[in-house]
């Protein structure tokens, strides 16, 4: 597809497509300037993104409009990045590699995504019409995406919170971990780990075995017992994979956000390694309890937490079995699985086993972006996916597909330093804790960034309607919401031992 640059007449640089003006001929920049005046926006816009902007004349005239908002460009083609030091980031449309929208959303975020206005320039969509329909289609699924996230953020909110005051409550023995330099394995619960278990028992004293909560009951069957096993989740069934085997097996140390759901009784006699992402109100719990916590990142899968952490922990190679992120036939977790014995007593004549194990011959939603956010992602070359020979279905980006003879010829003799740990115990009694609980949720509740966490969605509706008409209906929506959250976490204290 060739693109034609021209003079127009007023010396401006213009250009064609396929016989296509995407520039005026004769003023270009008053061609755009005309475009953005006629821009009706009945919001604050966080971001603004252009679609074909060409030779970019509306960029200085949108952010004359715009001051406050980062202004970002969708480029149909390669040839107009000269353009690109007028926008804060440009994207380029592409067949292959990373999606569009995984890019868009990696940049922007689920707020910023929904506190974006969206712009085409129309010329370009005539003479790009394949890159249109297709950067658009990418467009729309960053939108969804972003209000799904939204959509969980506002549904677990309280469960959350509730989860990080029970673990001020009522955590007890901590510990972490000092970096080290020996290769860490990961294993995660795709059925792929099944063909590495055996080399897992032969060398286990070679490196230092992290365990995702749903992997820790087909490790364990096999005598194998992790160094740490981790659990990000906030929700009931993550804790069903680990409830049982931990209190089996007390010696394993649990890595935990505060934010995540476990029993109490597991979270008073479990040897906990807090996880802090630095951010948000379970951040404020932990520093007005003076809790030593272990960095981490936000992930939507704990394969992804797992990941940085075991990265963060060892100077060397980081190894992780069972990251199949892919459908499969049959049940899509190697056995033996703590939610698949629960389910399996409840099969029938009417709900079979091979119709309840169906879903997992199809990919999901929740795959896919698991799957992108790896393949996306940038480990230094220092995360490998590991297998006896397994034909994985899909392929993560830098992360590269090795075998245990890779792992055998570069961690030859087993002498590097393992992470060392280290314990301490909170000797703080019931009564303060509390008390210092209710005055940590009263010191806060009113801070944007307690808000925005709290009630996300109203939160981003009002940030939007500032100044608009529908500000002071936003804003009392807010607090209303607000108020009947900082109720119900209050209710929660008379729930805490439960």
């Amino acid at each position: 597809m060739a693109i034609v640059f021209t003079k127009s007449a007023n010396g401006e640089a213009t250009c064609t497509c396929n016989s296509i003006r995407i520039h005026s001929a004769y003023n270009p920049s008053q061609e755009a300037l005309r475009f953005v005046q006629s821009i009706k926006c009945d919001f604050e816009p966080g971001y603004i993104m252009m679609t074909g902007p060409g030779l970019s004349y509306t960029a200085v005239y949108i952010r004359k409009l715009f001051p406050c908002a980062k202004i970002v460009a969708l480029h149909y083609a390669r040839e107009f990045s000269v353009t690109e030091k007028l926008w804060d980031k440009s994207f380029y449309y592409t067949e292959g590699g990373i999606p569009l929208a995984e890019q868009i959303f990696s940049y922007m975020g689920e707020e910023g995504v929904v506190s974006c206005l969206f712009l085409s320039w129309k010329p370009s969509d005539d003479a790009f019409p394949e890159e249109s329909r297709h950067c658009w289609k990418e467009i729309r699924s960053a939108v969804i995406k972003s209000r799904n996230v939204l959509a969980t953020r506002s549904f677990f909110a309280k469960r959350w919170v509730k989860n990080a005051i029970r673990f001020s409550l009522f955590s007890g023995e901590s510990c972490y971990f000092q970096k080290g330099n020996a290769p860490i394995v990961v294993c995660a619960s795709g059925r792929s780990l099944k063909s590495s278990i055996p080399f897992i028992q032969k060398h286990r004293d070679r490196f230092f075995l992290i365990a995702v909560s749903s992997a820790l009951l087909p490790l364990v069957t096999e005598g194998i017992i992790p160094d740490l096993c981790i659990s990000c989740d906030g929700g009931y069934w993550a804790k069903r994979h680990i409830s049982f085997t931990l209190r089996q097996h007390p010696e394993i140390p649990l890595a935990l956000s505060s934010e995540s759901a476990v029993f109490l009784s597991l979270l008073k006699d479990t040897t906990v390694v807090p996880l802090n992402y630095g951010d948000g109100i379970s951040e404020a719990f932990m520093k007005e309890f003076n809790i030593s916590a272990t960095r981490a990142y936000r992930n939507g899968t704990v394969s992804g937490t797992a990941a940085q952490l075991a990265l963060s922990l060892t100077s060397g190679a980081v190894y992780f079995c069972g990251l199949d992120l892919a459908p499969s036939k049959g049940f899509s977790h190697t056995q033996p699985n703590e939610l698949e014995r629960d389910d399996a007593c409840r099969d029938n004549r009417l709900r079979t086993a091979d119709s309840r194990i169906a879903p997992s011959n199809f990919s999901s939603p929740s795959l896919r972006i698991y799957q992108n956010w790896f393949a996306t992602s940038s480990f230094g070359g220092r995360l490998y996916r590991l297998s006896d020979h397994f034909a994985f279905q899909n392929s993560l980006g830098e992360v590269r597909d090795v075998n245990w003879d890779f792992f055998l010829e570069h961690e030859q003799d087993g002498t590097a330093l393992k992470p060392m740990r280290f314990s301490s115990t909170r000797k703080t009694d019931y009564k303060k804790r509390l008390e210092l609980v209710k005055e940590t949720i009263e010191k806060n509740l009113h801070t944007s960034e307690w808000i925005s966490e709290a009630v996300p969605a109203d939160y981003i509706v009002y940030q939007r309607s500032i100044g608009m008409q529908g500000e002071a209906e936003a804003l009392k929506k807010l607090q209303a919401d607000l108020q009947s959250f900082h109720k119900d976490i209050l209710r929660s204290f008379s729930q805490g031992a439960q």
